[in-house]
């Protein structure tokens, strides 16, 4: 049982990553007043540019490409729901609905298949953390040969921070969550930074899409996301809207989509069908929000039209 806890703790790291990037995403969206339920959509349309990427300008460039398609699929929901006051929720089911269509099409334009790309894309270069990879009980394995991105997503902490809550851009974000008409009174645009917020909302996505796509599948294929930014979500409404604690959360829930790489070797494990053990990620998920939901508290403004907000 413990023989691949190593490899388990790689995964979890992986995930980790996906699951904080697009939380994050949705943290700047959602602190701007605009709800955000597309980033399922965003993450796919992120996987399937970011493998077109790297194959033609390699991983840095993939995950570049992911960024910026994201950012452009964004658009979408950003004029929706800022510019033609379409209620947030419907707009985000729609994001995650046309995307599987789109990803589709791009995929047949882009690689001659509707439903993945070829295997055996180029990888960044891993990296062996000093001290951590030589622990004992096989756990060494995790800090073995990782990815340069896992290390980049737990040190945006900081930053993100920093931007929230000690610059100008940060404070007219959270204004604009709490009290768009307030801020209006200031002098202060609303519109340019609700759709900044959804754009950088969807980059990150995308940006958490491509890292899926090529560094832990190795290709793009369709279904890969398999509910991940709905989970980036719920660890979003976990960690009250703040960076520090998202980073908690999506720990939280990076291990959780470890648990059944780590008890694959266990003989009473063996024994139960493996969509139950499939199950415990979202299981956990659940349970994580039923019991924290009723002590969080969104911006007060999220998901509300905010009339003055559609001029640019």
């Amino acid at each position: 049982m413990f023989s691949n806890l190593g490899n388990a703790f790689a995964t979890a790291f992986e995930y980790f990553t996906i699951i904080y990037l697009t939380g994050l995403g949705g943290l700047f969206s959602e602190r701007s007043g605009i709800v955000n339920i597309g980033l399922e959509g965003m993450m796919i349309i992120g996987t399937v540019s970011g493998a077109y990427g790297v194959v033609h300008w390699g991983p840095v460039g993939g995950l570049a490409f992911g960024f910026l398609c994201g950012a452009l699929y964004a658009l979408i929901h950003a004029a929706a729901t800022v510019t033609f006051k379409v209620d947030h929720i419907v707009s985000g089911v729609v994001i995650n609905l046309a995307a599987v269509g789109v990803a589709r099409f791009l995929s047949q334009l882009w690689f001659g298949q509707a439903t993945q790309s070829n295997p055996g894309e180029p990888h960044l270069h891993t990296l062996n953390i000093p001290l951590l990879s030589k622990l004992p009980w096989g756990l060494g394995a995790a800090f073995q040969n990782m990815s340069p991105m896992v290390i980049v997503a737990f040190l945006l902490v900081f930053p993100v921070s920093y931007l929230l809550y000690r610059t100008r851009f940060g404070l007219r974000l959270r204004s604009t969550g709490e009290n768009p008409e307030a801020t209006r009174s200031l002098g202060v645009a609303v519109a340019p930074i609700q759709y900044a917020a959804v754009m950088l909302s969807g980059a990150l996505a995308g940006l958490a899409g491509a890292f899926l796509a090529f560094e832990v599948n190795d290709h793009w294929r369709e279904g890969q996301t398999v509910g991940l930014g709905f989970i980036a979500l719920a660890a979003l409404i976990l960690s009250n809207w703040d960076p520090k604690r998202l980073l908690g959360a999506a720990m939280l829930f990076g291990f959780a989509q470890a648990i059944p790489f780590w008890l694959n070797d266990a003989p009473i494990i063996r024994l139960l069908p493996p969509e139950f053990v499939r199950m415990i990620p979202y299981v956990v998920t659940i349970v994580a929000i039923a019991g924290f939901v009723g002590k969080v508290r969104p911006p007060a403004a999220a998901g509300r039209a905010y009339e003055g907000g559609s001029s640019l």
